[in-house]
């Protein structure tokens, strides 16, 4: 396994990995009404959210894993054969999909070279790796927010109670987080 220059890195993506599980496998829990519901300001409903998280995760994957166009013509062609299909998604498909991605996501993130490896995306752009790295984790955090919004906005319990699913609580539930003894004799 490779040595992370920037462990900070590995640490967003698998903070990104923990938390967007734990927000779908709460949201299994909820009535179809709710998950069919959403807010001004947000994204749409929780589920078309968690749904567009997670394509928009496997897309920026696919950036990054494949090699770049050539062409515009060549981006626009391009069909990923692991798209969600139409229409609704079982969250637990989602879950899974985020589960598989989260070991790929921590390799790239050790990966010294992809920073600066040129990508090109499907509608035509070239851009270094390190911007869609950066993107990856912001679009999965603004979308978890818009969830929780909305489950707030119903008065619905977040996952993660008033602590919620921020990086802290994703260092205490994987055991990084340690309490200081007592006294020095502790």
């Amino acid at each position: 396994m490779k040595t992370p220059k920037n462990t900070g890195l590995l640490e967003l993506f698998r903070h990104k990995t923990w938390a967007t599980v734990q927000l779908i496998e709460h949201c299994q829990g909820l009535a179809d009404e709710h998950l069919d519901a959403g807010i001004p300001g947000t994204f749409g409903s929780i589920r078309e959210t968690l749904k567009h998280l997670v394509s928009g995760e496997e897309g920026y994957l696919s950036i990054l894993t494949r090699e770049p166009f050539r062409t515009k013509a060549e981006g626009e062609a391009f069909v990923r054969s692991d798209a969600l299909p139409e229409g609704p998604v079982p969250l637990a498909e989602l879950a899974e999909r985020i589960r598989r991605m989260g070991p790929r996501w921590e390799d790239l993130a050790q990966d010294p070279e992809l920073p600066e490896r040129e990508v090109t995306t499907t509608d035509g752009w070239r851009l270094p790796g390190a911007a869609l790295l950066a993107q990856a984790i912001h679009h999965a955090d603004d979308h978890r927010t818009h969830v929780m919004s909305i489950l707030g906005a119903r008065g619905l319990e977040i996952p993660g109670g008033e602590d919620g699913l921020d990086v802290w609580a994703y260092a205490w539930s994987a055991g990084q987080a340690q309490p200081l003894p007592a006294s020095a004799d502790g």
